[in-house]
Order: C-alpha cells, then sequence, then structure tokens
C-alpha cells in the first residue's frame, strides 16, 4: 500500500468518525430538548443595540434573525437604537422591513413595550 493512499484512508476516517460523534451529540440535544419542551415555554427576547456607526449592523441583525429562526418558534428580535448614526439607522430600518419579526426601537419605546407586555401579570 502506497504512503499516501494510507494517510488519506486514515484521515478519512478521522472525519467520519469526528462527524460521527458530532451527530450523535447533537441527536442527543434534539432528544433532549424535545423531553424538555413544555406546553408554555414562554417567549424568547434577543435585543441587539446599535450605537454610534456601526458597519455590522446589517450582518448582525440577519444573524439574529436566523439564530431566532433556528432557536425556537416564539423568538421575538429587537434592535435598540441606542444613539445610532444616519446611515446605521437607514440599514436597521431597511433589514426590518425585510426581515418580518425585528422589532427597531429607542430606548424609550422599549420601555414602553415591555411595560405594555408584562402590564398585565
Amino acid at each position: 500500500m502506497w504512503r499516501g493512499d494510507f494517510m488519506s484512508v486514515v484521515l478519512f476516517r478521522v472525519l467520519v468518525a469526528f462527524l460521527a460523534v458530532v451527530g450523535i451529540i447533537e441527536l442527543l440535544r434534539a432528544v433532549l430538548f424535545s423531553l424538555l419542551k413544555t406546553d408554555n415555554p414562554g417567549r424568547f427576547y434577543l435585543v441587539l443595540s446599535f450605537s454610534g456607526h456601526d458597519e455590522q449592523a446589517e450582518a448582525a441583525l440577519r444573524s439574529a434573525s436566523e439564530r431566532a429562526r433556528w432557536f425556537c418558534d416564539d423568538v421575538q428580535v429587537v434592535c435598540l437604537d441606542a444613539g445610532m448614526d444616519e446611515e446605521t439607522r437607514r440599514i436597521c430600518e431597511l433589514v426590518c422591513s425585510e426581515t418580518p419579526g425585528i422589532l427597531l426601537m429607542t430606548p424609550a419605546e422599549f420601555q414602553e413595550y415591555w411595560s405594555g407586555r408584562f402590564a398585565n401579570l
């Protein structure tokens, strides 16, 4: 057997073993989450706060939206305007209009939103 073939076989087997371990862990995670699921899991909030000029605002919002979608059904993404500049605000408004489920708020609006959500508790 040629040495290059042996190395490629070993690397392939290591890769398959690694992927098998990752798959088993993910399967156990899914089973555990399904066992711990309740009828009322509550609501999750993912809050991103931006201030000044942020070059990564669009990527961060889209990433948060995708994470929320993969995490569970009831996740609300909130984009908090903590003093964004004009360009960052426009970008956030555009992403929020294109992506359902993202709310763009100022800190005062966010406080009012929270007060309204939990006023009846």
